[in-house]
C-alpha cells in the first residue's frame, strides 16, 4: 500500500539497494575525485530521492568528514533525501519525510528533483530551507540533472547558498524606494520655489523644506552605505551626544516630510523624557525610523503609532507602539534576516534594526505583542559608549 503523501512519493529504496547504489558511484572511474573538485554541495539520489553518494563539501558542511581523505568512507547521510540531511524542520512532520508534507509543494528543491525525473531535463530552482533549532532560513539555488548509470535512474542534485544574493537584492529595493521618495520630494519643493508668486515668507519656508529634504537624500544614501558595511563587518561608528527626546521628534518630522504617514497618526507620547546619551546618531536615527516605518505599516487604515523615550538606569529607551498583534508565526521569525509579510525584497527592516542597534551601537532590541495589547518594540542603548567599546571592523 502507498504510503501518504501531501506532495511527492513517500516510498523509499530499502537499505540493502541504497548501499548497493553507493558501491556503484563509488566505484566509477574518477567519480569520486570530480565531485570532491566540486565547491558547492553535490550529491546523486536515486530515484527515491535518497542520497546514495555525496561530495566533500557536503561531508564537510555536516560535519561527517573533517579530513581529505576519500579513503575515510561515512554513510551516516545514505539513505536520507536531501531536507532530512540538512535539518529542515518541515522534514520530520509526516512519516514520509522530506517532499511529502503539505509545505513541500512550495519548495524547489523537490520541485526540481520531480521536474528532472518527469522531464529527464535539468532543472533550476531557488529555494528557503528552514533549518536547526534557531529557525534560520537558508536561501539557495538547487540544481538538478537527470542521469543514467548502468540502466538506473539517477538525479544529480547541487545546491549554492545565495542567502548573500538575497540580501543584497533586498537592500538594493529597499534603498532605491526610499531614495526615490526622498528626490521626488525635492524636486516637488523645488518646482514650488520656480513659482514668482510666492511671497518672501512663503519663499523662506520652501528654501528651508527644500533644505531639509536635501538633507534626508544624503542620509538615505549614507544609511545604504552604513548597511551594507554592517552586513560586511566594516562599519566605523561616528560618536556624539544624542537627545533622544529631539532624535525622536526628528524621525516623525522625516516621515511627515516624506509623506509616509498618510492615514496613520504618529505620536509621542507627552510622558517623553529627554535624555542625553553618547551613541551614533545617524544609526540611532535610522534603526527608530525603521521600527516607526515598520508600525505604521502593521497598522490598521486610521491607525496610530505612539513612541515614547524614557531613563532606565543607565539606559536610554525607545519605545514604538501600534494596536495591531503580529501572529505567532511573525514572531517567531520576525528578526531573520530574510523573513518579511511584506513580499519580495523587503525582508532586511527588523533584521538590520538588530544587527546595528546589538553588534555596533552596543544595545538591544525586543518586543512584546499580544491581541489585548498590540505590539510595543523597544530599543535600548547605553547612556555611555566609551570608545574602548567600538567593535572591531
Amino acid at each position: 500500500m502507498p504510503m501518504e503523501t501531501e506532495f511527492a512519493p513517500a516510498e523509499r529504496a530499502s537499505e540493502e539497494t541504497v548501499q548497493r547504489q553507493f558501491e556503484l558511484m563509488r566505484t566509477l572511474p574518477f567519480v569520486w575525485e570530480f565531485l570532491d573538485a566540486v565547491p558547492n554541495i553535490s550529491l546523486v539520489l536515486n530515484a527515491e530521492r535518497q542520497i546514495v553518494f555525496a561530495n566533500r563539501a557536503f561531508r564537510v558542511s555536516g560535519g561527517i568528514e573533517k579530513a581529505e581523505s576519500k579513503d575515510c568512507v561515512h554513510s551516516s547521510y545514505l539513505g536520507k533525501r536531501p531536507g532530512e540531511a540538512a535539518g529542515c524542520i518541515r522534514a520530520g512532520l509526516t512519516v514520509g519525510g522530506c517532499g511529502t508534507t503539505v509545505f513541500c509543494r512550495t519548495c524547489g528543491a523537490v520541485q526540481s528533483i520531480l521536474n528532472s525525473q518527469k522531464q529527464q531535463l535539468p532543472d533550476v530552482q531557488e529555494c528557503r530551507m528552514i533549518c536547526g533549532e534557531a529557525n534560520e532560513p537558508l536561501d539557495l539555488r538547487v540544481w538538478a540533472r537527470p542521469i543514467s548509470v548502468e540502466d538506473e535512474s539517477f538525479t544529480v542534485f547541487s545546491v549554492m547558498d545565495i542567502s548573500d544574493e538575497k540580501r543584497r537584492r533586498a537592500l538594493e529595493r529597499v534603498f532605491f524606494h526610499d531614495v526615490l521618495n526622498t528626490a521626488g520630494g525635492v524636486k516637488g519643493l523645488a518646482d514650488l520655489l520656480t513659482d514668482s508668486g510666492l511671497s518672501a515668507e512663503e519663499t523662506e519656508e520652501l528654501a528651508g523644506m527644500l533644505s531639509e529634504a536635501a538633507d534626508q537624500l544624503v542620509e538615505d544614501i549614507t544609511a545604504q552605505r552604513v548597511l551594507a558595511l554592517a552586513e560586511s563587518g566594516k562599519m566605523q561608528l561616528d560618536l556624539m551626544p544624542v537627545f533622544s527626546a529631539e532624535v525622536l521628534l526628528k524621525v516623525m518630522r522625516q516621515l511627515h516630510s516624506m509623506g509616509i504617514s498618510s492615514g496613520i497618526a504618529l505620536a509621542i507620547d507627552p510622558a517623553a523624557e529627554e535624555t542625553e546619551f553618547r551613541s551614533d546618531p545617524v544609526l540611532v536615527r535610522r534603526v527608530l525610523l525603521n521600527l516607526v516605518k515598520n508600525a505604521m505599516e502593521a497598522s490598521e487604515p486610521g491607525g496610530r503609532v505612539m513612541s515614547c523615550c524614557y531613563r532606565d538606569g543607565d539606559e536610554v529607551c525607545f519605545t514604538v507602539h501600534n494596536s495591531t498583534a503580529m501572529p505567532a508565526e511573525v514572531q517567531r521569525q520576525v528578526f531573520t534576516r530574510s523573513f518579511s509579510t511584506k513580499g519580495a525584497g523587503r525582508g532586511l527592516g527588523t533584521y538590520g534594526i538588530r544587527l546595528i542597534t546589538e553588534h555596533y551601537l552596543r544595545g538591544s532590541v525586543s518586543f512584546v505583542s499580544a491581541a489585548e495589547t498590540g505590539t510595543t518594540f523597544t530599543l535600548r542603548f547605553p547612556v555611555r559608549f566609551a570608545d574602548t567599546e567600538l567593535p572591531e571592523a
